[in-house]
């Protein structure tokens, strides 16, 4: 089983965001017993739910097990990850060069489509069960 370490900082100087000194971190040790491998898609589709967007996690991959998901926009453009399924809901937006770490459900099917055809989505998922 690997270990997967995420550490995020959040900082800025007083002034800038907020009247203080702004100094956040959190990190978390995962223990993750199956992932998908980096991966990179050319995301086709400009619009949801035409039966073709390209799927970045498919609902139980694996199993019950808790998800983390991360996703990099490594075009110029906006991706947007949406639920396939009842309500169809957007739930992450990208804008160039935007990036994101998410624990997500296990039991959600998460595609993608893009503002311009052919933007560039680099993913990874792993299960920790």
């Amino acid at each position: 089983m690997a270990t997967v370490t995420s550490t995020l900082t959040l900082a800025s100087t007083a002034g800038d965001l907020t009247t203080q000194v702004l100094s956040l971190t959190a990190a978390e040790s995962i223990s993750a017993a199956h992932t998908s491998g980096v991966g990179r898609t050319k995301i086709t589709q400009t619009t949801k739910g035409n039966g073709s967007n390209e799927t970045v996690y498919a609902a139980n991959t694996y199993g019950n097990s808790p998800v983390y998901l991360y996703v990099m926009n490594t075009s110029a453009n906006t991706i947007t990850l949406w639920i396939d399924g009842t309500g169809n809901h957007e739930v992450i937006k990208l804008a160039a060069g935007n990036w994101g770490f998410i624990p997500i459900a296990h039991d959600v099917t998460l595609k993608a489509f893009a503002s311009v055809a052919d933007s560039v989505l680099e993913y990874l998922t792993f299960g920790t069960e």
